[in-house]
This record gives structure tokens, C-alpha cells and sequence, in this order.
């Protein structure tokens, strides 16, 4: 086994781990925040989730605050104080390994990984971007030297290496992206969904990824759902669920536990 699956398994325990996010509300200073929503609330909010997730067998837990849309490269200070308030408390209630990301704002979601003890994160680190969100562009250099000064090199990057609602300025194949960057980047592992949240990967991409990268962590980054995680997963080495465990499969809405239950039972057995 590689050192890179290695600490795969030593962070998640288990080879494939399912992680469930915790998505919040839309937090202060953001177009779709609701004035009446408290912190307080946002906070008992996912409590109720996680305990729910955890209830249900799942392997991990990732906070996110996509309901901050449109998607920013970088965050206010606000946003980083008001995640930081509501992720503190609601750890409280995880015993279960956990992450964080920040919508697409890397120094940030580092930040924050180090302020609540995350042991991983999902972000980009690399790469350039046209579309929905604006132009994007990350410099590896910079947000892994930002990583080792504020002392978070135990935290484990997992990173994106394909758009998010875009293009990629980059015209190389995910497989070559793959290849240079986890010879040249301290990353973790490597995430691969659909064209946006909710979306699936190909099963035929993640089967020639982990084909040709056998000793580098793939984990499927959306799309999961019970009709599908039973051939996407025995291909990857994990998957983040968000959207397809929710009441009415509305990913703003609260985990429902039947449909936590059920994917839980299709990717587990």
C-alpha cells in the first residue's frame, strides 16, 4: 500500500468512507441570508444533522457552506468568523473523523480547518477557470506555503483538478492533471464528480482514475445516490453525499434519516 492510502485509511479508519455533509444556511453578508436565521439555530441545526449522520453509520462528516452562492475565491472575514462559531459547537457532537471546505476559497478553508480541528478539507489548489463563479486561479505554491506557516500540514487537502460550474482553462486531461500534480503537490487525495453539485462522475472516469492511479486516493466528490454508489464506489476510495440524503432530496434542506439509511445500505451492504 502506498503512503498516500495509507494515511488515507489511518485519517477516515476505514478504506472507503462515506462522509455526509453538514451544510449550512447562508450565512451573514450573503445574498440568500435570512435575517431572521440565528447562529444559534444554524448551530442546532446541524447538531441535529450530524447526530443524525452519525446515528446512520456514516464514516465521516464534512462541513460546507454552499448555501453562500454565488461562490467566492475569497471570503470576507465574516464568513470565516461566522463558520468558525457555528462548526465549534456543532463538533462538539462528532466523534467521527471531519472536514471542512470554504467555498472555493483555499487560504480560508485552511484557516478554518486549523481554528476547528478538521482533519481534512476539500478545495482546489490548482488550476485556472472560467464560468459561473467568475474567473478563479490557484496558485499551489502560495496556498501550501500558507498551509505550512500557520501550522496545518496534518491537515489532509483533497483537491479538484476539474471546474465547478465552468471550464478549465487547463487543456490537459484529468489524468495528466492527476499525474503532475500529485508528483509536484503535498496533496491527499484527488475528488471527481459532475459538472455541478449534485452531479455524478462517470463511472468509466473514476474506473480508469483509480485504473492508472491505483496508489493515489480517489474519492467521488458529488453525485452519490443509492441508484448509482453501488458501482461508483467499489471503483474510488470514498464519497462525499450531500444533496441525495436530504428531505425531499432538496440539498438546503435537513438530512432526512430514511434516505441516509438507505445509501448508507447501498454503499455499505
Amino acid at each position: 500500500m502506498s503512503e498516500l492510502m495509507e494515511k488515507h485509511y489511518e485519517t477516515f479508519g476505514v478504506k472507503r468512507p462515506v462522509i455526509g455533509c453538514l451544510h449550512m444556511q447562508a450565512l451573514p453578508g450573503t445574498p440568500y441570508a435570512d435575517p431572521e436565521m440565528t447562529f444559534e439555530e444554524q448551530i442546532s441545526r446541524l447538531k441535529a444533522d450530524a447526530c443524525t449522520l452519525q446515528d446512520e453509520g456514516f464514516d465521516a462528516l464534512v462541513f460546507a457552506n454552499e448555501g453562500d452562492r454565488p461562490y467566492l475565491s475569497k471570503v470576507g472575514p465574516e464568513t470565516v468568523a461566522g463558520y468558525v462559531r457555528i462548526a465549534t459547537e456543532v463538533a462538539q457532537e462528532i466523534h467521527v473523523p471531519f472536514g471542512c471546505g470554504v467555498l472555493i476559497d483555499s487560504f480560508a478553508t485552511l484557516a478554518v480547518a486549523k481554528a476547528i480541528g478538521a482533519k481534512f478539507v476539500r478545495t482546489y489548489v490548482s488550476g485556472s477557470y472560467e464560468g459561473l463563479f467568475g474567473s478563479q486561479k490557484f496558485n499551489p505554491g502560495e496556498i501550501f506555503r500558507y498551509q505550512r506557516q500557520i501550522e496545518a500540514t496534518d491537515v489532509r487537502v483533497y483537491t479538484y483538478f476539474e471546474a465547478h460550474a465552468g471550464t478549465c482553462l487547463d487543456t490537459r486531461t484529468s489524468e495528466q492533471m492527476l499525474e503532475a500534480g500529485a508528483a509536484n503537490m503535498p496533496i491527499a487525495g484527488a475528488l471527481f464528480g459532475g459538472a455541478h453539485a449534485g452531479l455524478p462522475p462517470e463511472a468509466s472516469h473514476i474506473i480508469e482514475l483509480k485504473k492508472q492511479f491505483s496508489e493515489v486516493p480517489i474519492m467521488i466528490g458529488s453525485g452519490g445516490t443509492v441508484d448509482n454508489i453501488g458501482t461508483l464506489l467499489p471503483n474510488a476510495d470514498g464519497v462525499i453525499v450531500g444533496t441525495s440524503i436530504k428531505k425531499d432530496g432538496i440539498l438546503w434542506n435537513n438530512v432526512d434519516p430514511v434516505r441516509a439509511a438507505a445509501f448508507i445500505k447501498a454503499a455499505k451492504g
